[in-house]
């Protein structure tokens, strides 16, 4: 006679039968997070593509977008990167002491000796101590494109001085301020005068 194989039957308890559910239902999570996952990237991808292509079409409408705008708005886009300016532009700080209420302030003077208008002056104060230790830094726009009451302070015409407040929420004892010019932009009014010809 022949013996069969010998079968086991393992009968589970309340408790396998609990980490079973368990592992279970974190395997179809697991799943169901990495299709989710894919099918996001897919979606993703496809949404930059169309981003990238229409991104490029409004950058070459550009000039069409600049002719439809009004005329407030779109001569305060005419202006152009002007690095060399600078020689131009006379620019100090000096730093506030702190009144009762502990806060010190720096005060920005900038004047435009040259010929043209600044729309955007962006600077940097770096605030050092006597023995020129770097204490902090604090970034200010001095000239914005247009002015928007409490938040931009306007582009600054040829020969004006324009003085800009930093509040700094500290005290700041016997420090010295050094500004650093960021970027400078200037007025293009060749660039209006032909835009409102064509």
């Amino acid at each position: 006679m022949s013996r069969g194989d010998n079968v086991t039957v393992y009968r589970g308890g309340f408790l396998s039968s609990l980490v079973y559910g368990i592992c279970g239902v974190v395997g179809v999570a697991v799943v169901g997070a990495v299709v989710l996952g894919v099918y996001g990237l897919n979606v993703v991808d496809r949404k930059i593509d169309k981003a990238l292509l229409t991104g490029g079409q409004v950058i070459h409408s550009l000039p069409e977008i600049r002719k439809a705008l009004p005329p407030i708005l779109a001569d305060a886009l005419n202006d152009r990167r002007s690095p060399e300016y600078r020689d131009q532009l006379a620019i100090t700080a000096k730093v506030l002491p702190s009144s009762d209420d502990r806060k010190a302030a720096i005060v920005i003077e900038a004047t435009n000796n040259g010929p043209e208008m600044v729309t955007l002056l962006a600077v940097r104060v770096n605030l050092e101590d006597r023995s020129g230790r770097f204490v902090r830094s604090e970034r200010a726009y001095i000239a914005t494109p247009m002015l928007v009451e409490g938040e931009w302070d306007g582009p600054i015409l040829s020969g004006a001085t324009r003085r800009h407040m930093v509040r700094v929420w500290q005290d700041l004892p016997d420090v010295l301020a050094q500004v650093e010019i960021c970027d400078i932009r200037v007025w293009e009014s060749k660039a209006t005068d032909t835009d409102r010809d064509g």
